[in-house]
């Protein structure tokens, strides 16, 4: 029972050790992404409505945005017959955020400074989480994955992976203990 116990806890530690360092060796793949998506999915909605305030001297509508972004895009998700301006939301992976009614409702506190008359933000779903311009601070709030957290990573996958080990050690001192002190 004792052989068996040994084999599955380094079978568990092999295996959850191999993953920790397929995600460690992963991370630079990683970074590269975020840069490309930050690059292709955020910048240029981003890009679009400071060009469009420089030269209209005012924010655009709810209208000329999706317009924008269903064309640059090729997402047809908005309803742009809409009557009333308002009334267009993006109902796709680009968010056009003019009020604090456009924001998912887990992170209304990233938006406290937000002065919803001069300022905006753009957000863009990531498939797990928002990822976010701000113009009130002219700044990014993106997944920023770094060899720091690859290397955390690593760190925690090795502690699970050691975890059946260190039972398995403490286990079998205490039962050497208990057959000592019988004997």
């Amino acid at each position: 029972m004792r052989t068996l116990l040994l084999v599955m806890a380094l079978m568990w530690a092999a295996f959850v050790l191999l993953i920790g360092f397929w995600m460690f060796l992963y991370t630079p793949e990683q970074i590269e992404k975020d840069k490309i998506f930050v690059e292709e999915e955020l910048r240029p909605a981003v890009s679009f409505v400071k060009s469009f305030k420089k030269e209209n001297n005012r924010l655009p509508s709810n209208r000329e945005f999706y317009t924008w972004e269903r064309d640059y895009y090729n997402d047809y998700s908005s309803d742009l017959n809409q009557d009333a301006d308002s009334l267009v939301a993006g109902l796709g992976r680009v968010q056009y955020i003019r009020n604090n009614s456009d924001i998912a409702s887990d992170d209304l506190q990233k938006f406290k400074q937000a002065d919803w008359d001069k300022d905006f933000a753009i957000g863009v779903w990531r498939g797990d989480w928002w990822e976010y311009y701000y113009s009130w601070t002219d700044s990014y709030d993106t997944n920023s994955y770094s060899w720091d957290d690859g290397i955390i990573g690593l760190i925690w996958t090795t502690l699970i992976g050691a975890f059946p080990l260190l039972l398995l050690w403490y286990y079998r001192r205490k039962s050497k203990t208990h057959n000592m002190a019988q004997a």
